[in-house]
């Protein structure tokens, strides 16, 4: 499914740009008055949500654009709070945590943010009677052989996500990564949000873990490698610190009358 995703993805999308494009010329002939103006709105908004699932299948395929940069998760998450509030609605409290001090990571920040807007509303989605979420970001080591040997020893920054929802049985959790599978109603989820958020972690040199216990909750772990600047970057870091020093140095006066 990824390869299909991603060989008929960017094809795909540039149909949907030509019937966005052309709906939009449409819309300025025709005022709200028109009897045919809700029906090209329709036209424009399933156009979009064409649009938004063939980027989710790019995402779980690994094979969207990013556009990495060096960021602190303590802005990102700061940045989020609001928003994240608003979504969880007034049943559920969101407590979100991080360590005082955080290594910095490299990955697309906004990719990143969907990453936490995705598992939000799935733990909200898991709470019809109301509960809790706990976001928390903190840095730790992994040792050789810990975590089933899928992540290699190093340091990492993780992102937890737990919520006190009805969970998940063994073999729905085992299959909650996979595309297209879903326990919502039809109508009401394309089984996509998960596999999008696993080939986003995937795509940033990370990786997702999931736990969960019917009845008892559920606890989605990120792991994202410690940025570590390379020797290229490390010179050009003190090329730019020496810059600015010879800036700041105030000018040699001496001998001058």
């Amino acid at each position: 499914i990824g390869q299909l995703a991603g060989g008929v993805a960017h094809d795909f999308n540039n149909l949907l740009t030509a019937i966005s494009g052309h709906c939009d010329l449409m819309l300025l002939r025709h005022d709200q008055g028109d009897p045919d103006y809700g029906d090209l709105v329709q036209i424009h908004q399933n156009a979009n949500r064409a649009a938004a699932l063939v980027g989710q299948l790019l995402a779980f395929s690994r094979k969207q654009t990013l556009r990495p940069e060096v960021m602190d998760l303590r802005d990102t998450l700061s940045d989020l709070t609001h928003l994240l509030n608003r979504l969880v609605g007034e049943k559920v409290s969101l407590t979100l945590r991080h360590d005082p001090v955080l290594p910095a990571i490299r990955g697309d920040k906004r990719q990143l943010e969907q990453v936490m807007i995705n598992l939000v509303v799935n733990a909200r989605d898991a709470m019809p009677d109301g509960g809790k979420v706990s976001l928390e970001a903190r840095a730790t080591s992994v040792e050789a052989g810990r975590l089933d040997g899928i992540l290699d020893p190093g340091e990492f920054v993780v992102i937890s996500l737990a919520d006190t929802g009805t969970g998940m049985e063994p073999e729905v959790a085992s299959r909650v990564f996979e595309p297209f599978f879903t326990t919502k109603e039809v109508g009401k989820g394309t089984g996509l949000g998960l596999a999008m958020v696993y080939g986003i972690v995937k795509q940033s040199g990370g990786f997702l873990f999931a736990k969960s216990k019917l009845d008892k909750g559920t606890t989605f772990s990120i792991y994202l490698p410690e940025y570590t600047p390379s020797v290229e970057e490390e010179k050009e870091i003190e090329e730019e610190k020496a810059a600015r020093t010879v800036e700041r140095k105030p000018a040699d006066l001496a001998g001058r009358g």
